[in-house]
């Protein structure tokens, strides 16, 4: 897991995807061929490699580009370049910091907000000091989303923590995301479904929107299956999550385009990071873990990934798998 600083220092570097060339390496493109890098612009000049420190360069941060960090609440740039807003999970070492050094860090490196854990009651008092920051801030840093993982082995199909943490968002901004763990084999589709449309339901009563995120090893591991339940239930709270690596996890690189085309409409967010191309197969923890790299790690084709979210017509914020 990387530290908190390197993090935030790669993360800079990711604010401005949507409109500037992201430098990756070995990259290959959406449309399957082998990209040669000298066709992607790089952002990071050398002049700024050559003056980070030896222990920096050690640690590959990426922490500075020819232009700079871009606004987080999409503004435009000095450079006149459109910046979507851009945050991280709370974990990667940012859940060892107090609220207010995490938010202090991310701030300083042009984020956003934050992604918040809330599956337990210590989660949600966090969320509770996330939020007061929040309010303080004035919308300069904000929730944009909590998430809680279901495991139905611990679990079965209540939905007393959704509802506590629904409840802690109550009035207050950002998105729901629900997703599972362990029901392959464990619960039916149909009770699965019946569990989802009781947790839309409450958030909505709420005023909490709610998306469906979905994850490798469950009923729905991508944004294709996952759209059907959304519309299914067809309530304007519920929406769904596009995170990468969870799509190329499922074998849906090929379906990208096919993947924003068809959920575009309910789309409540989209993360990313780095992956390795082709995705380890050695062993399903070879896998996951290539599915989930630093950005100067990576070697996808993220900007043209970005292009479809782009062009998809999404304007909402940019998450960053910090795992």
């Amino acid at each position: 897991m990387m530290s908190a600083h390197r993090y935030t220092s790669l993360s800079l570097l990711l604010l401005q995807v949507l409109l500037i060339a992201l430098p990756v390496r070995g990259a290959y493109a959406i449309d399957g061929q082998q990209r040669d890098n000298t066709e992607t612009e790089v952002v990071v000049t050398d002049q700024i490699r050559n003056q980070m420190t030896p222990s920096n360069r050690n640690n590959r941060l990426i922490g500075a580009s020819s232009h700079r960090s871009l606004p987080a609440d999409g503004t435009e740039s000095s450079a006149g370049k459109k910046c979507l807003p851009f945050y991280p999970y709370s974990f990667g070492g940012l859940d060892k910091m107090s609220v207010a050094n995490s938010v202090a860090l991310l701030q300083r490196t042009g984020h956003a907000g934050i992604a918040v854990r809330a599956g337990n009651n210590a989660d949600r008092k966090r969320l509770a000091r996330y939020y007061k920051v929040s309010r303080s801030q004035g919308g300069k840093f904000n929730v944009i989303a909590t998430f809680m993982s279901h495991k139905f082995k611990k679990l079965g199909t209540s939905i007393k923590n959704h509802k506590a943490t629904i409840n802690a968002m109550a009035g207050r901004e950002g998105v729901l995301w629900v997703f599972f763990r362990d029901d392959n084999g464990d619960i039916s589709p149909a009770e699965l479904e019946k569990m989802v449309r009781k947790i839309v339901r409450f958030a909505d009563r709420k005023g909490v929107r709610v998306a469906l995120y979905p994850h490798v090893n469950n009923i729905y591991s991508n944004a294709l299956d996952g759209i059907k339940l959304v519309e299914k239930i067809n309530r304007s709270n519920f929406g769904i999550v596009l995170n990468l690596n969870h799509e190329l996890l499922a074998g849906k690189f090929s379906e990208l385009a096919q993947t924003v085309e068809r959920i575009k409409h309910k789309l409540f967010g989209v993360n990313i990071s780095g992956a390795r191309w082709p995705l380890d197969d050695s062993s399903d923890s070879a896998m996951i873990r290539s599915s989930v790299l630093a950005l100067d790690e990576n070697e996808f084709d993220l900007k043209s990934f970005l292009s479809l979210i782009k062009n998809s017509g999404y304007s909402g914020p940019i998450g960053f798998l910090n795992y």
